[in-house]
């Protein structure tokens, strides 16, 4: 299935700061949190005590919250998933069954999991971080750029001796500029990926570490690795994990670098590999019921500026079905 949502194909590049709304939504899930300190409880109440347009977005939060009607709407929907009548008077099956209770709980984490993706102690720690669907562009001193996609974070040490990046969260694509002198180095986990003049992308994610090169090359080595480091041209990719590297692969660097262009493209990928790229751009969860939904291969251009748009259009041209709670709870069977 191939699919182009071509309307209004950029993202946000953001450099705002978080909201009102969005610093409760954290304070909420990092109260509820068991690793949640008194140190934090205080930073906490100091943050409320700011003004009241801070205790007022809390109090929205608390309401939503212990709102009966959310939880109401939820075991609706989730009784709604065990049968569905056609147009004509023939009962769907749907081959699983879902208790109320499961989407009532999923309704009621979704505060916490937003909250928690948003990660009070990492954007402490970083010198530039990126929520939901957002894309922030960074000039750095030596005339570098990096570009941090969505739900990123990184933080910078530039001195005489060193031009470092720390990829702490997320994805970034970097275009150095040149410096016989100075190398320019990112660290992001065990793996540190070294260049002189290039432009290449690293992220993190569940299996490793990923390099692209799209122009020039880099060096990479693992950090508590006594091997030698592994040489990456144009063109390029690797995934190193605490388990050593994978084999180097070709890639489409066009496709590679999509996401600076708002888009995500792929060809013969598996829908769940798909479902799974959107939700770092979604507000919310997007949950599949339905394992097979997942390896239903496409192909296409999708524009991860409205996620929503896309599972909406994926409804309606491959044999999946969703139900939703506004745009925050997405269930796809």
């Amino acid at each position: 299935m191939t699919l182009d949502t071509s309307d209004n194909p950029q993202p946000p590049v953001s450099n705002s700061l978080p909201s009102c709304s969005d610093e409760a939504i954290e304070w909420f899930a990092r109260l509820r949190s068991e690793d949640c300190s008194d140190e934090e409880r205080r930073l906490f109440e100091s943050w409320r005590a700011r003004g009241p347009d801070h205790a007022a977005a809390y109090e929205e939060v608390m309401a939503l919250w212990n709102d009966p009607a959310l939880r109401s709407a939820a075991a609706q929907a989730a009784g709604a998933l065990r049968s569905f009548e056609s147009p004509n008077p023939v009962v769907r099956r749907v081959p699983f069954q879902v208790k109320p209770i499961t989407l009532v709980a999923t309704i009621a984490g979704v505060l916490i999991a937003v909250g928690l993706g948003m990660d009070l102690p990492l954007r402490m720690a970083s010198d530039y971080y990126t929520s939901t669907g957002e894309r922030q562009i960074v000039h750095l001193s030596d005339g570098s750029i990096v570009t941090v996609n969505t739900r990123s974070a990184i933080s910078t040490t530039y001195d005489q001796q060193n031009r470092r990046v720390d990829l702490l969260k997320g994805e970034a694509f970097f275009e150095v500029a040149p410096d016989t002198k100075k190398a320019f180095v990112v660290h992001s986990s065990e793996v540190t990926t070294r260049a002189v003049g290039t432009a290449f992308l690293v992220r993190q994610e569940s299996g490793g570490i990923r390099v692209t090169v799209t122009e020039g090359a880099v060096e990479i080595a693992q950090v508590h690795s006594g091997g030698l480091p592994i040489h990456l041209a144009a063109g390029k990719q690797i995934v190193v994990s605490t388990r050593g590297p994978e084999q180097v692969r070709d890639v489409d660097v066009s496709r590679a670098t999509s996401w600076l262009r708002g888009r995500l493209v792929v060809e013969d990928a598996r829908l769940g590999d798909v479902i799974e790229e959107l939700r770092r751009y979604h507000s919310g969860t997007i949950q599949v019921w339905n394992s097979s939904v997942n390896e239903i291969r496409v192909s296409g251009s999708y524009n991860l500026a409205d996620p929503m748009a896309v599972l909406l259009a994926l409804t309606e041209t491959l044999p999946i079905q969703m139900a939703r709670l506004t745009d925050r709870v997405v269930v796809l069977f």
